[in-house]
């Protein structure tokens, strides 16, 4: 038995950072700061910081308690930091000689993945996830046997849209200083689960690598290696991913030091660094420096709300689903927090989004998110959703349907939109629905009637030819007759043209 714990913290104190007995100081950058009280102690450490997307909450491992445990804070006001917090709900079920550390935050706030041996492990260490429900953590659970293998797996790294997670895997040698060697690995969520772990391509697995962090772009990654041409030790390195092809790595030499350099943590805004670092008494504190341009993420635009329903105003559980307006190409589909209802995105810019919310029983909202030339101001950008039970008479807007200039030709970029309403319809088999089309108040009253009947026929044309029966399709062209708003300005006139159904039989 004492022979496995021994082999058993072998592996481990590399994960840990190696014991605080066993570093030296590295040399320093100038530009560290220190995040001080009440975060970092004098007799213990603090390692392995994660920054929530907002940067406004900070997680992390300390041995302040006597042995290593997860703790959180929240940023007060720039620079002050709320009392770390003991995350009683992970830490509780690690029995002391366990190991437990490598903490990650999702880039919504509502899962922290993080890397243990305790009990209900498949393997000797495993990665495990707690949910965070109504502002509390819950008691973690284990990833499975789709992706932990009976060795080493830990310190993940999940990527903006909840899809990929990232992690180091035991490989089969040490570096020269004894460290142990790790494989950096990628699985993909299929369902509820993460499935078919791989090895990450040459040129980012040379033999000897670990500690990865996917950027809020989704394709730069920031991670540990030992080889050569290196400063010494474990050295940070970044990689992008242009297509299918990770870029060859550069050494973030502005941090970089003799020593191991590990683990590091950004927020969405990609301008920050968090990370651990030897400066005093064999003991890390955690400290951030400004992340220089060249090694900055592709810049992104947080969206963030809560999904209500319509009928009561409590929140609600919803699917987001973001796709390439241009392309059709779906990005990715994440689920909200079903008690809250809170939702964030991240979307980078020079792209123009199509985002929808649904949730059964419910008809969906959209928006166009055009982040061409339309770039926010402030962030995050707060947008709420409310969706409306499906019931009779209800009336619907569809926010995405567009036509050629003074045309009843649908844009291609319609397309999306009305592929919405063909699931809604072979979702509810029963429904019949009244399509309708109005115009604002420029041009005769004539004209307006017949362009808006044309553009409700054309719309209908459409979900025929997609499947839906004509029988179940009411076209209606209402002209500038039932004004949404007043049309005083060219904003409300734009609003006044528009598309909306209108369930006439479920």
């Amino acid at each position: 038995m004492w022979v496995l714990r021994y082999v058993f913290l072998l592996l481990l104190i590399p994960a840990m950072g190696q014991s605080p007995t066993a570093r030296q100081p590295k040399l320093v950058n100038p530009s560290l700061q220190s995040l001080g009280t009440p975060i970092n102690t004098l007799a213990y450490s603090e390692f392995a910081p994660t920054i929530s997307a907002d940067g406004t909450t900070l997680i992390f491992e300390s041995d302040r308690s006597g042995r290593w445990r997860l703790y959180s804070s929240y940023l007060i006001r720039p620079g002050v930091w709320s009392d770390p917090k003991d995350l009683e709900a992970i830490n509780n079920k690690v029995e002391p000689g366990d190991f437990l550390g490598g903490p990650c935050l999702s880039y919504d706030g509502t899962k922290l993945y993080f890397t243990s041996n305790m009990k209900g492990s498949v393997g000797g260490v495993d990665i495990w996830v707690s949910e965070k429900i109504n502002d509390q953590w819950q008691a973690p659970k284990n990833l499975g046997r789709t992706i932990n293998s009976v060795g080493y797996d830990g310190f993940p790294s999940l990527s903006p849209d909840g899809k990929k997670i990232y992690f180091m895997r035991e490989g089969v040698k040490n570096s020269p200083t004894g460290q142990r060697c790790c494989v950096l690995m990628v699985a993909e969520k299929r369902g509820a689960f993460f499935i078919n772990p791989k090895p990450l391509p040459a040129p980012i697995n040379t033999g000897c690598e670990g500690y990865p962090r996917i950027m809020a772009d989704g394709k730069t990654l920031i991670f540990s290696s030992w080889r050569t041409g290196g400063k010494g030790g474990y050295d940070l390195y970044q990689s992008k991913l242009k297509g299918q092809i990770w870029e060859t790595p550069v050494p973030m030499d502005f941090i970089n030091s003799p020593m191991d350099d590990e683990l590091i943590s950004v927020p969405a805004s990609g301008d920050v660094i968090y990370l651990s670092n030897t400066m005093s008494n064999n003991k890390d504190d955690i400290y951030r420096l400004p992340l220089p341009k060249e090694f900055q993420p592709e810049k992104v635009v947080m969206v963030e709300g809560v999904v209500q329903n319509e009928a009561t105003g409590a929140p609600m559980p919803a699917t987001i689903k973001v796709s390439n307006i241009k392309t059709k190409e779906k990005l990715y589909e994440v689920t909200n927090d079903s008690l809250s209802g809170r939702y964030a995105l991240y979307l980078e810019k020079g792209k123009k989004y199509d985002v929808s919310v649904t949730s059964k029983g419910y008809s969906f909202q959209s928006e166009v998110y055009d982040l061409q030339t339309q770039i926010p101001d402030k962030q995050p950008v707060i947008k709420d959703i409310v969706l409306e039970p499906l019931k009779l008479n209800a009336t619907f807007r569809l926010n995405n349907i567009f036509f050629e200039f003074d045309s009843a030709s649908l844009n291609k970029e319609s397309e999306l939109e009305l592929y919405r309403v063909v699931e809604l319809m072979n979702s509810n088999p029963t429904m019949v629905v009244e399509i309708s089309a109005h115009t604002d108040d420029m041009g005769s009253d004539a004209y307006n009637l017949k362009l808006s009947q044309l553009r409700a026929e054309s719309v209908v044309r459409f979900l025929s030819t997609h499947g839906i029966s004509y029988a179940r399709l009411v076209p209606k062209g209402y002209g500038e007759t039932t004004p949404a708003v007043s049309n005083d300005s060219d904003t409300n006139r734009a609003l006044n043209r528009r598309v909306e159904f209108k369930i006439i039989r479920l």
